[in-house]
């Protein structure tokens, strides 16, 4: 099994770029909330990439989530982010089966 690792500071200079409307410590705190709060990794950079896809999402959507993961307060997202999301999601993919041994 291959081992995924937290890249907490890549994953903030990366919300840095495509959210600047959002203050950097807000999001440094609700992943910190979520780490503190047993979510591990891969649950935390899901969504917060989920989050910042979506034009009307902050940074406190992540803590809502985190406080009552049962019921989720983050919007939704729009079906042009959906598709926006699927289109990268599906363009990774054939990337990485391409690059593998034996690929057509």
């Amino acid at each position: 099994m291959a081992e995924i690792r937290s890249a907490q500071p890549e994953l903030l200079a990366l919300a840095a770029v495509m959210r600047p409307d959002w203050e950097g410590r807000a999001l440094s705190g609700a992943l910190h909330s979520a780490a503190h709060n047993g979510w591990p990794w891969p649950r935390a950079f899901l969504a917060t990439a989920r989050l910042l896809a979506d034009p009307d999402a902050q940074p406190r959507d992540l803590l809502a989530e985190i406080a009552d993961p049962l019921q989720p307060r983050g919007r939704p997202l729009s079906a042009e982010a959906r598709a926006r999301c699927a289109a990268a999601a599906r363009a990774a993919l054939e990337e990485s089966l391409a690059d593998q041994p034996g690929a057509a």
